[in-house]
C-alpha cells in the first residue's frame, strides 16, 4: 500500500507548481536547555571562547552538507539569548537565569552564518513562558497580569487577550531593529496543548491570526526584506481520503497557516510533518499544492533515527527527502544535534543529496515526464539489490562518495567477483541518465552534466549493484 501511494504521488507531481528558485535546506538550532547548543557555560573568559567555538564548529559541519538556513532559537520561553530591554537572559548560556554571558550570542551567530553564506532566522517561541515560577514567566506575570494564563505547571500568554499580540510583536520588532536577521520564525503560534478552548474554532483562528498579523506588520514596517515564517502543526486539516487523526493545525489548534500564506502574512512555512507513510506523503503534497507563490520546507523528524527516540530507519528519511524535493518543498531537520551525530548515516547522505545551490533540473518535471514505477522498486534512492536492503536494515551506508571536477573518475575496487559489463548513472529519483560500457576502473564522464548520481554496475544477467555516490561539479 505504501508503494502504491508513493507511485500515485509521483504520477500527479507534474501538476504541482514549483515556486522555489533556491531549495531551503534548514535546521532548527535549539538553545532550550542547551539541547543543541551551548554545551559549555560562559562562566569564565576561556569557557566563553569555548562556547563560541562550539557554535562555529557546528556551523562549519552544517555548511559542509550545504545547510543554508539556520533557525536559531532566540526567544526560548520567557527569556532570550541577546541583551533585551523586554526579556531576561536565558540560563542556557551561563547556567544562571538573567545573567549575561559577556557577549551577544545572537549577533555572533548572525555574523558567523553570514560569513558562511547561510541565512540566520531568529526563532521566536511566541506564547509559552516556561514554568510558572521561573524568572521569565514571573516577570511577565508581574508586568502583564491580564495577559498570562496558567496551564498545568506552565505559564502562557493568552491568545484571547488583544495585548498578547503587541507583547510578542514588540519582541520581534526589537530583534528586527537591532539585528541583521534574515527572518523572524514563529514557533507555537497556536493554542497551547491542554488549553480548554471555549470560543468557536473560527474565533480561535481569528485570535491566532491577530497575533501573526500584528507581528508581521511591526516587523515589515521596520525592514520589509525580513522573511516571516512559522512552524505549524504538520497536517493542515483532514484531507478527502486521509484523516489527520484528530491532530491538525486548522481545527485542533486554530492555526490557519495556509491562509497566512494566501494573505501574505507569511513568506515561508516549516510544517512539522514528523510522521511516516500515509501520515506524511499526502499531507506533504497538500502543503505543496497550497504554496500561493511562497516557500514551504517540510519539517522532518530525524530524531526518530536515534534508537533512544524511535524506530525509524534511514530509508524512511531518504524517501521523504526525495519526495519533498520532487514536490518542490525544502527540508528542515529537527534538530541540529541529531543531524550532526550522523544517526544511521544521514549526515553522510546529505553530502551527496544537498550539493546543489538551486533546484535540480530533474525535479522540474514536464507534463510528459514518465514517473518512476515505485511498485517495482525497493526504495527510491537506494539499490534494488539485497545488498542495498541489508545496508538499510543495518542503518549503514557502505557506498563511497566520489567528487568529480574533471572529465574522468576512478571507480572503487568493490566488485572483483562481479561480472560487470555496464555502468549506469542514475539520478536520486531513480532515473537512468547515462549508461556506459565497463572497460576498466577509469571512466570518462565528460558528457555528464553537473549533478549528483548513484553509480551502478550491471552484469550480463542485468543484476545491478550500487557502487558509489557521484557528485559532478565542474
Amino acid at each position: 500500500m505504501k508503494k502504491l501511494i508513493l507511485a500515485i504521488l509521483l504520477v500527479f507531481m507534474p501538476l504541482v507548481s514549483i515556486a522555489q528558485k533556491k531549495e531551503i535546506r534548514a535546521v532548527w538550532f535549539t538553545t532550550l536547555n542547551g539541547l543543541d547548543w551551548p554545551r559549555t557555560k560562559a562562566t569564565t573568559p576561556a569557557n566563553t571562547e569555548k562556547q563560541k567555538k562550539e557554535l562555529t564548529d557546528m556551523l562549519d559541519k552544517l555548511k559542509a552538507v550545504n545547510i543554508n538556513t539556520i533557525l536559531f532559537q532566540t526567544r526560548i520561553r520567557g527569556s532570550v539569548v541577546y541583551p533585551s530591554a523586554l526579556q531576561p537572559w536565558d540560563h542556557c548560556l551561563t547556567g544562571t537565569p538573567g545573567k549575561s554571558p559577556g557577549y551577544d550570542p545572537l549577533r555572533f551567530v548572525i555574523d558567523e552564518c553570514h560569513k558562511r553564506g547561510m541565512e540566520c532566522h531568529a526563532w521566536v517561541v511566541t506564547l509559552p513562558l516556561g514554568k510558572w515560577n521561573e524568572m521569565g514567566c514571573k516577570q511577565m506575570r508581574q508586568k502583564y497580569p491580564k495577559a498570562v494564563k496558567r496551564v498545568g505547571e506552565n505559564g502562557f500568554l493568552n491568545p484571547e487577550v488583544a495585548q498578547t499580540a503587541d507583547i510578542v510583536a514588540d519582541i520581534c520588532a526589537e530583534i528586527t531593529k537591532n539585528y541583521n536577521v534574515d527572518g523572524i520564525h514563529l514557533d507555537y503560534a497556536r493554542y497551547p496543548d491542554g488549553w480548554n478552548i471555549k470560543v468557536s474554532r473560527q474565533q480561535g483562528r481569528d485570535n491566532i491570526t491577530r497575533l501573526v498579523r500584528t507581528i508581521h506588520d511591526k516587523v515589515k514596517a521596520i525592514r520589509p526584506s525580513v522573511k516571516m515564517s512559522c512552524s505549524p502543526v504538520g497536517k493542515y486539516k483532514d484531507l478527502s481520503r486521509y484523516s489527520s487523526r484528530g491532530w491538525n493545525a486548522y481545527q485542533k489548534v486554530c492555526q490557519d497557516a495556509q491562509g497566512w500564506l494566501q494573505m501574505g502574512l507569511m513568506d515561508q512555512l516549516y510544517p512539522m510533518i514528523y510522521f511516516k507513510g500515509n501520515d506524511f506523503y499526502p499531507f506533504a503534497t497538500d502543503w505543496a499544492e497550497h504554496l500561493y507563490g511562497k516557500e514551504v520546507a517540510a519539517g522532518l523528524g530525524i530524531w526518530f533515527l536515534d534508537k533512544r527516540e524511535g524506530n525509524w530507519k534511514i530509508d524512511e528519511v531518504i524517501r521523504q527527502l526525495n519526495i519533498i524535493r520532487q514536490l518542490g518543498l525544502g527540508q528542515c531537520h529537527f534538530r541540529t544535534k541529531f543531524l550532526l551525530d550522523n544517526h544511521q548515516g544521514l549526515y553522510d547522505y546529505l553530502r551527496v543529496f544537498n550539493f546543489a545551490d538551486c533546484w535540480p533540473e530533474e525535479t522540474k518535471m514536464p507534463l510528459s515526464h514518465t514517473p518512476i514505477d515505485l511498485s517495482q522498486q525497493s526504495d527510491i534512492q537506494q539499490g534494488r539489490t539485497n545488498e542495498g536492503k541489508k545496508d538499510l536494515k543495518a542503518g549503514k551506508e557502505h557506498c563511497p562518495f566520489i567528487r568529480c571536477i574533471g572529465k574522468t573518475i576512478t571507480l572503487p575496487r568493490m566488485f572483483d567477483n562481479f561480472d560487470a559489463n555496464r555502468i549506469s548513472f542514475e539520478s536520486h529519483t531513480g532515473v537512468v541518465v547515462a549508461t556506459k560500457p565497463f572497460r576498466g576502473m577509469e571512466v570518462d564522464v565528460h558528457d555528464l552534466p553537473n549533478g549528483s548520481y548513484v553509480i551502478r554496475v550491471i552484469n550480463s544477467r542485468n543484476v545491478s549493484h550500487r557502487l558509489a555516490f557521484l557528485e559532478v561539479k565542474r
